[in-house]
């Protein structure tokens, strides 16, 4: 057991003074203590007097605050960042440094100040100043009816909770190399693991396409891992097996599924070859298709992203995804606090790529697709034939 301050001094205050009482110079050089320290035990146990219910020391006893005692620090500290600040024009309450704690010691000390990095880093969190990162908050342009269609989304989201109607978030996930390459993130290992020193694809044992869907009511997410291209097929091949193998279970009655996605790649709000396929799901699974997209320089507003994908990235950091199976079976141990389970499979079918429309495609569209009156480029309707 290990005793505060208060009761260490007590203690050997009643070794000072109990019937087998030693001297106090003689126990203070064999304990390593100050003879006022055992002096004050002393007098608090006849005294019976002490800091005060649950306390250690009297209010302002101990050590002094240094920095308090030296405002020529605080004054110094303030003069030598001021010359290492960045700021940003849009946000005026932000700014940063662009020295560390031992670079403001090394001018400290340049100055004649001898001063400690605890304290050097005491004064840079008195300051308001902590460890962050940047965060992608910017568009990188403004892009008209940005805000109408996230509106629009949320009203459609809340709906669809509330009625029962599926509604899934897709994306496709960064392409990964399988193989022993290093990964970001640690693990707990008894010694350094390695990997090749170098990430050239030529020793890989192929690319994986991480395809994910997720089912935003139900905090599930079902991973299809490919082994070709992303393409629309592939997506829609996804979402087909998706709805067969669990969503029309969970949704016996739904008569129409709702898909948020992003506006480019093999989601592209702007490529023919997308809605053609999309048209072609919705006959096989005999659902109307909503599709909603988000607009340009959003796509982190994808629930899948930081409700799924993040969590997967976590159960692939550290180590090397070896083997395709070794990816899958990694990605549907995926777990959080909130309930999330993962679903995983391969899929090693290959997808062509450069498709063109079907010659009857413009006819199909425009008998099969309505699209909204205001956000037509990014929402439309697919009914199935």
């Amino acid at each position: 057991m290990t005793l505060n301050e208060r009761q260490r001094r007590l203690f050997i205050a009643c070794k000072a003074v109990g019937d087998d009482g030693f001297a106090i110079e003689p126990l203070c050089k064999f304990l390593g203590v100050s003879t006022k320290t055992v002096c004050k035990g002393i007098r608090e146990l006849r005294d019976k007097t002490g800091p005060g219910e649950g306390r250690i020391r009297k209010p302002g006893g101990g050590a002094k605050d240094k920095i308090a005692q030296h405002p020529e620090w605080r004054d110094c500290f303030m003069e030598m960042v001021s010359e290492h600040m960045a700021g940003d024009p849009m946000d005026e309450g932000t700014v940063w440094l662009k020295i560390n704690a031992p670079g403001i010691r090394r001018e400290f000390a340049s100055r004649g100040i001898d001063i400690s990095e605890y304290h050097v880093r005491r004064l840079i969190s008195k300051y308001g100043f902590r460890s962050r990162s940047f965060r992608k908050d910017i568009p990188m342009r403004k892009v008209e009816g940005r805000n109408e269609q996230f509106e629009k989304i949320s009203s459609v989201k809340r709906i669809c909770v509330e009625s029962g109607i599926p509604i899934i978030s897709i994306d496709t996930k960064r392409k990964e190399p399988i193989g022993n390459f290093k990964r970001q993130g640690t693990v707990l290992c008894t010694a350094a693991p390695k990997t090749f020193d170098h990430d050239f694809a030529s020793f890989s044992d192929g690319i994986i396409v991480p395809h994910g869907i997720y089912d935003i009511a139900r905090n599930t997410g079902y991973l299809t891992i490919g082994t070709s291209h992303d393409t629309s097929e592939f997506v829609c091949d996804n979402i087909e097996a998706c709805w067969n193998e669990h969503l029309r279970h969970l949704y016996p009655d739904a008569k129409m599924i709702v898909i948020l996605c992003d506006g480019g790649g093999s989601n592209s709000s702007s490529h023919h070859i997308v809605k053609q396929d999309l048209i072609s799901l919705s006959d096989r699974i005999g659902l109307r298709i909503v599709v909603m997209h988000y607009p340009p320089y959003c796509s982190k507003y994808n629930p899948i992203e930081h409700r799924l994908f993040s969590q997967i990235s976590h159960s692939w950091s550290g180590n090397p995804l070896l083997s395709v199976a070794d990816a899958c079976k990694r990605a549907a141990e995926t777990v959080t606090d909130a309930g999330l389970k993962v679903f995983s499979r391969v899929v090693e079918k290959v997808y062509e790529t450069g498709r063109k429309v079907s010659d009857g495609y413009r006819e199909t569209l425009a008998s099969r697709v309505v699209f909204d009156h205001k956000l037509h480029k990014w929402n439309y309707l697919i009914n199935h034939a």
